[in-house]
Parts: C-alpha cells; sequence; structure tokens
C-alpha cells in the first residue's frame, strides 16, 4: 500500500510492506505533526490486527519534528507493553540530529537496511 500525506511544509509518502509477523513501513519527506498522525494509525491497526514488529525506514526522512519522535517512541511503548518491538532503518542526517538532540538515538536499535532489521527479529 501507498500513501502520500500533506504535511505542514511538504508531504509524507508512505509505503506499507512487510510480512505477516513485521509490518514494514518505508517513509519518504517531512514526519511532522500533520504527518505523524497517519503513521500512528497505520501502526496502531497493525498492532490491533496483532503485528508485533515494526520496521520503520527512515531513509528517505528529511524533516524530523517533536510530533514524529513522539509517534516513534509512542510505537516503541505500544510493541514493547504487548512483546514487539521496532527497529528504525536509515536514520541519517537532519532526522538523526534531531534523534540525537532529543536522546533517543539510545532508546532504539537503529540499523542500516531492511535485511538487517527482519533478521534481527
Amino acid at each position: 500500500m501507498k500513501k502520500k500525506v500533506l504535511g505542514l511544509v511538504g508531504a509524507l509518502e508512505i509505503e506499507l510492506k512487510g510480512t505477516d509477523e513485521v509490518a514494514l513501513l518505508e517513509l519518504s519527506g517531512q514526519l511532522d505533526s500533520y504527518t505523524s498522525e497517519e503513521i500512528k494509525k497505520l501502526i496502531d491497526t497493525h498492532i490491533n490486527n496483532g503485528k508485533l514488529k515494526a520496521i520503520i525506514d527512515l531513509t528517505n526522512v528529511d524533516y524530523l519534528d517533536s510530533s514524529g519522535l513522539s509517534v516513534l517512541i509512542n510505537t516503541k511503548i505500544k510493541l514493547s507493553k504487548r512483546g514487539g518491538d521496532v527497529r528504525l532503518v536509515g536514520l541519517k542526517g537532519k532526522a538523526k540530529e534531531v534523534f540525537d538532540l532529543a536522546g533517543f538515538t539510545d532508546l532504539f536499535l537503529i540499523l542500516d537496511n531492511h535485511e538487517k532489521a527482519f533478521q534481527d527479529f
């Protein structure tokens, strides 16, 4: 499934892939207060459908604000409470700077690619 959500300044493209057990969200664009709500809805739907493992690919995210951070940490909390977890892929550039400044880097397992993330589960 592919979806484009308009954000505050730009847009976020979301491509949902994965397996029966693992949801893979490939994000491209801006993860802000407008677009993060759509990510939250998608993840909540997958959790409610029994998927307790998620990989979120941030390789092509060029903007990340506190709302984006919030949806990522809340995803981790929700999944952890149910015995699942989330892996992040491709965190770099400005998005990584925001993560580092917020002190979130140590809270997530951040990997280079999908293959490593799938193998880690």
